[in-house]
C-alpha cells in the first residue's frame, strides 16, 4: 500500500473520530517512508557503481571521440542532479501532508484530553469566554450528519454569518422585464427590489452530553467519536424543529384528495420554483395507499430522494411524527413549496464546549451552537391542510 493511499484512510479515520486507527496509520505512514528511504540509498549506490564502470578509463584515442565522451558523461550527470530535484520536491510534500495528518490528529488528541480531562486540560484549544471551540476537525463531521435521520438545514438556505446579527440579501425571483429606450432617453428605473432583505440575530442554543466515570477512565473508549454523535443529533433536532417552526408559518391550503394536491403543485405555486414535498409518518401512510384513477399508487420509486419517493415527480422529505406532529383533525403533516425560497438559515460555524456538573450524579459537555431561522419568501409554499375523504 502506498503512502498516498494511507493518508487518505487517516484523514477519514479522524473524520470518522477512529482516533486509535488514525494512530496506527500515522505509523504504518512512518514506516513505509523510512522503508522508501532506505530503497532510494540503495539505488542510489547501485547507480554510483554503474556509473563508475561505465566511466572507467580507455585507451586514448583521438581527440574527437574523447570530446564526445565527456559530453555524454556530462549529459549523464546532470540527470540525477534533476532526478534529486524531484525527489526533494516529493520529499517537502510529503512532510507537508505528514504534518497536516499530525496536527489533525493532534488536536482530535487535545479535545479528547479536554473531556478526560474533565475541563481542566485546555492546551492546543481556542478558548472563548470560558468556553473552548471544538476543532474544526469534530465540528465539521458534526455539521455533515451522516445518518440517516432527515436534515431540513441541506434542503434551505443556509449561510455561514460572521456577525450574531445583521441583514442577509436574498436574490428574489425577478419579475421585471426590460423596458423599451428611446434614443438618448434615460434608462428606466426598476421599481421592484432584486433582493429580499433578511434580518437575522443567532441565539445560542445549548445541550448536554453526559459522560459516565466509566466511559471516561476507560482509554478504550473513543470519546471524540461519541461526543461527535451526540453533537449530531442535537445539532439536526434543533435545526429540524426551527425550520419547522418557519414552514408552519406559511399560508394555508385546504386538501382532502390526489386532485386538490395536484392543484397546490400546479396552480397555488409558481412552476419556476424547486418544489418539494415536506410530510411525517401519518401523512406518507395515508398518501402511500392513494391511487389515481388508473389504479395506480401516488407515490413513485425514485433513486434521487432520500426517502426514496416522488409525489407527482416531485422529491418527498420524510420527517418523523416527532419532528413535524399531526395537527388536530388532520390525516397528517403536509409541507409543499421550495425550501430554498423559502427558509434562510444563519450559522455561526464555530460549536463551543464547555464541562459542566449537570447534577449530583451526571456530568459532561455543554455544547451551544449560534443560530437563526427566517422566512424568505411567503409565496414560495404553502402549508396543506389534509384531510381525508369519507
Amino acid at each position: 500500500m502506498d503512502i498516498q493511499e494511507l493518508k487518505t484512510q487517516a484523514q477519514e479515520a479522524l473524520e470518522n473520530g477512529d482516533l486509535a486507527k488514525a494512530k496506527e496509520l500515522l505509523a504504518q505512514i512512518k514506516s513505509v517512508k523510512e522503508t522508501e528511504e532506505e530503497q532510494r540509498a540503495i539505488e542510489a549506490e547501485l547507480a554510483e557503481l554503474t556509473a563508475e564502470e561505465e566511466v572507467a578509463p580507455e585507451p586514448e584515442t583521438e581527440e574527437e571521440p574523447e570530446q564526445i565522451e565527456e559530453v555524454e558523461v556530462e549529459a549523464e550527470e546532470e540527470k540525477p542532479a534533476e532526478d534529486e530535484d524531484e525527489l526533494r520536491q516529493d520529499e517537502k510534500g510529503e512532510e507537508r501532508s505528514m504534518k497536516e495528518i499530525q496536527d489533525l490528529t493532534s488536536k482530535v488528541q487535545d479535545f479528547e484530553g479536554y473531556i478526560r480531562s474533565e475541563g481542566t486540560e485546555v492546551r492546543g484549544l481556542d478558548t472563548t469566554n470560558g468556553s473552548v471551540l471544538v476543532p474544526v476537525e469534530v465540528s465539521t463531521s458534526v455539521l455533515e450528519l451522516k445518518d440517516g435521520q432527515a436534515d431540513l438545514s441541506k434542503y434551505v438556505t443556509k449561510e455561514a454569518v460572521g456577525t450574531g446579527q445583521g441583514k442577509f440579501p436574498v436574490a428574489k425571483r425577478a419579475q421585471a422585464i426590460l423596458a423599451t429606450k428611446a434614443e438618448l432617453a434615460e434608462i428606466a428605473e426598476i421599481d421592484e427590489p432584486l433582493f429580499n432583505e433578511v434580518d437575522y440575530k443567532c441565539e445560542t442554543r445549548i445541550g448536554q452530553i453526559a459522560f459516565s466515570n466509566e466511559v471516561l477512565e476507560d482509554s478504550q473508549i473513543d470519546v471524540v467519536a461519541y461526543a461527535k454523535r451526540q453533537m449530531q443529533r442535537m445539532v439536526t433536532n434543533t435545526n429540524n424543529k426551527n425550520i419547522m417552526a418557519v414552514l408552519n408559518g406559511f399560508a394555508a391550503v385546504n386538501a382532502t384528495n390526489a386532485d386538490e394536491l395536484k392543484r397546490v403543485v400546479n396552480v397555488d405555486l409558481d412552476p419556476e420554483l424547486d418544489v418539494k414535498v415536506v410530510m411525517n409518518q401519518d401523512a406518507y401512510q395515508v398518501i402511500d395507499t392513494m391511487k389515481d384513477v388508473d389504479g395506480r399508487y401516488l407515490l413513485q420509486d425514485s433513486i434521487a430522494s432520500a426517502s426514496g419517493k416522488m409525489l407527482f415527480g416531485k422529491e418527498v422529505i420524510l420527517v418523523s411524527n416527532k419532528v413535524a406532529a399531526t395537527p388536530a383533525t388532520k390525516a397528517g403533516f403536509i409541507w409543499i413549496g421550495d425550501l430554498k425560497e423559502a427558509v434562510f438559515m444563519a450559522q455561526r460555524n464555530e460549536i463551543s464546549a464547555e464541562w459542566d456538573k449537570f447534577d449530583r450524579y451526571s456530568k459532561g459537555l455543554a455544547v451551544g451552537i449560534r443560530s437563526d431561522y427566517k422566512k424568505i419568501d411567503g409565496e414560495a409554499g404553502k402549508l396543506v391542510n389534509f384531510t381525508q375523504e369519507a
